[in-house]
C-alpha cells in the first residue's frame, strides 16, 4: 500500500464506520422493550435480539479478516457498510419478528467486516511510535458511541418511534461511504495459503452460538434441563475440535499459531478479561442503582456517563502515553489501578453514596482506557505482516466476546446470589418472628416480587411483632443487594488477579517492533 500524504484523514473516514457501528449497538439497549412489544414476543426471548448480532460478529471477523486481506481492506470496509445500512433499513421495516432476527444478525455480517479491516489499518497507517495515539483515538470514538448511544437512542424512539434509530443508522452507514473511497487508500496483506475453511467456520459458529446462547437455553428451559447440558456438551466438543482441525488446516478460519505465541495471545487475553470485568461491573450496578432505596434508572444513567466519559476522556491521553512509555508497565499500572476499584466495590454497602459511586465509575474508566489501548498496541503489534488479516479478524472476535460473556456471567452471579441472600435473610426473619412456614414461604415469594399480593394473614403476623410489611421487604432488600453485589465484586477480582498473573509474559517495546518492522 502506498502511504497516503495525511494518514490521519485516513484514519478519521475508518473511524466514522467504526462510530455508526459502536452507537448502533449502544441503541440497542433503550430500543429492547419497544421491540419486545411491537413484535409480542416473551421478555426471555429478546436476549435472542442481542444473540443473532454478536453470534455474526464473533464468527465472521476471522474470516472476514482474511478476505481484506486477500481482496483488499477498503472494499471490506466497504461491503461492511452496505451490508450494514441494508440490514439496519430491514429492521426498521421487518413485518415479522423472524425477519427482524434476521437483519440482526447482517447487521452483525456487516460489523464483521468492518472492525478487522479497521484495526489492520492502523499498523498500515502508523510507525509504531504512533499507534499508541491512534488507538487512543480509535478508544475515543468507541467510547462516545457507547456513551450516546443510550441516551441519543432513548430520545429518538420517544420522539419518532423505535424502528427511527435503525433509519438513522442505516442512513449514517450510507454516508460514510463518500469519505472512504475519496480519502482511505486501499490495502492488501498476503493471500492466505490453501482452501477456505469451510469445516473450520461452521464449528467455530457451533463453538459461539452454543457460547452466547447458553444463559437464554437455561433460563428458558432450567439449569439443570437437557436441553441446557446438550448445548454445553455441544459448544465444549466442538471447541475441541475446532482447536485440533486448526492445528492441521493450512489456513485456518482460527489462527491458533497466534494463539499460541504470548506476544499476541497474552495482551489479547487481558484485553478480554478486561472487557468482560467492565460489561458485568455495568449490567451488576444496573440492579444495584436501580433497586436500592432511593436508587433510580437517572442514577444508574449518570454511572454510565461517568464510566464512559472518564474512558473516553482518557483514551487520546493514555495513547500518547503509550507512545512515549512503556506499554507493558502502563498495563500493569492500569490494572492496580482497577484492582484498588474493585476492592472499594467489593465493600461497597448499600448505604454508599451516588458521589462515591460516581468516582468508582470514572475511576475504572480511566483504568479501562489506559489498560485497552496499550494491551491493543501490544496484540495488534504481535502480529506478523503476513497474518494481519487473521490476527485483527481474531482480536475482533475476542472483543465483541467480552461484553456479552461478562454481562452474561456478573447476571448469573448476581442474581444466584440475590436468591441465596433472599432465602438466608427471609428464614432468619421468620425464625425471629416465629413464622409459619407457609407464611415464610409467602414472605419469600413477595420479596421476589413487586407485583405480588399480600395475605392479610401475613401481614397481620407482621403487625403482631411490631413490624410493617413494607420495612420488612427493605430490609430483605437490602440484604439481598448488598449480598449480591459483594459476590460480583469478589468474581471481578478474581478476574483482575488471572490479568495481573499475566503480565509478567506481556512483551516489552522491542520485542513488537521486531515483530512488526
Amino acid at each position: 500500500m502506498s502511504k497516503p500524504t495525511s494518514p490521519w484523514v485516513s484514519f478519521v473516514a475508518l473511524l466514522f464506520a467504526t462510530f455508526v457501528t459502536i452507537e448502533a449497538a449502544a441503541f440497542q439497549a433503550p430500543v429492547l422493550p419497544s421491540v419486545t412489544a411491537h413484535f409480542s414476543i416473551h421478555v426471555n426471548l429478546a436476549a435472542l435480539i442481542l444473540i443473532a448480532y454478536f453470534i455474526a460478529v464473533a464468527v465472521f471477523a476471522p474470516m472476514m479478516g482474511r478476505l481484506g486481506d486477500q481482496y483488499g481492506r477498503r472494499r471490506m470496509v466497504f461491503i461492511g457498510l452496505i451490508v450494514f445500512g441494508v440490514s439496519e433499513f430491514m429492521a426498521a421495516w421487518a413485518p415479522g419478528f423472524g425477519f427482524f432476527l434476521v437483519a440482526r444478525f447482517l447487521q452483525g455480517l456487516g460489523v464483521a467486516c468492518i472492525f478487522p479491516a479497521v484495526f489492520s489499518y492502523v499498523n498500515r497507517l502508523f510507525p509504531e511510535e504512533k499507534r499508541g495515539m491512534a488507538l487512543g483515538l480509535m478508544m475515543f470514538i468507541m467510547t462516545l458511541g457507547a456513551a450516546t448511544g443510550g441516551l441519543l437512542g432513548g430520545l429518538l424512539i420517544d420522539a419518532f418511534g423505535w424502528p427511527s434509530v435503525y433509519i438513522i443508522s442505516g442512513t449514517l452507514a450510507f454516508l460514510g461511504l463518500l469519505p472512504l473511497l475519496v480519502w482511505v487508500p486501499e490495502s492488501q496483506g498476503e493471500a492466505a495459503a490453501g482452501k477456505f475453511d469451510s469445516l473450520g467456520a461452521v464449528m467455530l459458529f457451533i463453538t459461539i452460538a452454543a457460547l452466547l446462547s447458553l444463559p437464554t437455553w437455561a433460563a428458558n428451559f432450567g439449569r439443570a434441563s437437557w436441553v441446557t447440558w446438550a448445548v454445553v456438551v455441544t459448544g465444549i466438543i466442538s471447541l475441541l475440535l475446532l482447536w485440533r482441525h486448526s492445528g492441521r488446516h493450512a489456513a485456518p478460519i482460527l489462527d491458533v499459531s497466534l494463539l499460541k505465541d504470548r506476544h499476541f495471545a497474552v495482551p489479547s487475553a487481558i484485553y478480554w478479561i478486561q472487557m468482560l470485568m467492565n460489561s458485568g461491573i455495568v449490567y451488576s450496578l444496573a440492579f444495584f442503582i436501580n433497586n436500592r432505596p432511593g436508587g433510580s434508572a437517572s442514577q444508574f444513567g449518570m454511572v454510565t456517563l461517568a464510566l464512559f466519559g472518564c474512558t473516553m476522556l482518557a483514551s487520546p491521553v493514555a495513547g500518547k502515553l503509550i507512545d512515549r512509555f512503556e506499554p507493558k508497565l502502563i498495563s500493569i499500572l492500569s490494572l492496580l489501578g482497577s484492582l484498588l476499584a474493585m476492592i472499594y466495590f467489593v465493600q461497597m454497602d448499600i448505604n454508599a453514596s451516588l458521589l462515591a459511586v460516581l468516582v468508582m465509575a470514572g475511576f475504572i474508566g480511566v483504568m479501562l482506557a489506559s489498560n485497552s489501548t496499550a494491551t491493543m498496541k501490544l496484540a495488534l503489534g504481535a502480529v506478523p505482516p503476513h497474518k494481519s488479516g487473521s490476527g485483527s479478524g481474531l482480536f475482533s472476535m475476542l472483543r465483541d466476546l467480552g461484553s456479552p460473556t461478562g454481562s452474561s456471567f456478573a447476571l448469573a452471579i448476581f442474581g444466584l446470589s440475590s436468591t441465596l441472600h433472599t432465602r438466608r435473610v427471609v428464614d432468619e426473619t421468620a425464625d425471629k418472628m416465629q413464622l409459619s412456614d407457609s407464611l415464610a414461604e409467602e414472605l419469600l415469594a413477595v420479596s421476589g416480587s413487586k407485583s405480588a399480593e399480600i395475605s392479610t394473614e401475613l401481614t397481620a403476623a407482621l403487625l403482631a411483632t411490631g413490624n410493617e410489611i413494607e420495612q420488612v421487604l427493605e430490609a430483605i432488600n437490602v440484604a439481598s443487594l448488598g449480598g449480591a453485589i459483594t459476590n460480583v465484586g469478589y468474581l471481578m477480582l478474581g478476574m483482575l488477579a488471572l490479568a495481573l498473573a499475566l503480565t509478567p509474559w506481556l512483551a516489552r517495546r522491542r520485542d513488537i517492533q521486531a515483530v512488526s518492522g
